[in-house]
């Protein structure tokens, strides 16, 4: 089983994961795509064999609306998270974020997953109208699943980016949860 199968397994395996995309129809936020740590952790639960539990993670959301105002995305967070409260709502209009925000930011959910610091946590999952888990990797699984966290290649390039995506490892400290994963710093 390749990476990309192995992770549409993990998503299948998990009610709450429907539940969200459920959810986000209900509030017509189309083609919302559900990634970063929500996805990342499920993998890297799922291969150091620790129990996975959606409720504790930043629910991450992100989502291409050039259309949608600011004050629609308020109105829409609002009614989630007040309607939704068990999970913790992160929800990002990729169009209306911009460098400066410390949120995912482009023109298409793809350019907004280039933007997120580390090639593992760069992975986004949506469902389509068929009910089939799409996948959304611009720097490949392969990371992910090797446990292994390395910056994004266009920040690795950059001294200002670089030293803020090694703060974000020190502030994350994922290797307490994780001990087995790897750390690169370029």
């Amino acid at each position: 089983m390749n990476n990309k199968q192995q992770l549409i397994k993990l998503l299948s395996q998990q009610a709450e994961i429907q539940e969200i995309f459920t959810i986000l129809n209900q509030q017509q936020i189309s083609e919302a795509v559900l990634c970063a740590g929500a996805v990342r952790n499920l993998v890297w639960d799922a291969l150091t064999q620790q129990k996975y539990n959606i409720l504790r993670e930043n629910i991450d959301i992100i989502f291409a609306d050039q259309s949608l105002s600011y004050e629609n995305l308020l109105t829409k967070r609002a009614i989630i998270t007040q309607k939704h409260s068990k999970y913790l709502w992160n929800i990002q209009n990729v169009c209306q974020n911009d460098a400066a925000s410390h949120q995912p930011f482009g023109k298409t959910i793809e350019s907004a997953l280039t933007t997120i610091p580390e090639t593992c946590s760069a992975v986004g999952v949506s469902i389509s109208v068929q009910g089939k888990f799409e996948i959304f990797a611009p720097f490949g699984l392969e990371d992910l699943f090797n446990l292994e966290v390395h910056p994004n290649p266009n920040w690795s390039t950059d001294t200002t980016k670089l030293a803020a995506y090694q703060r974000r490892l020190q502030w994350k400290n994922w290797s307490a949860r994780w001990p087995n994963l790897k750390f690169f710093a370029k």
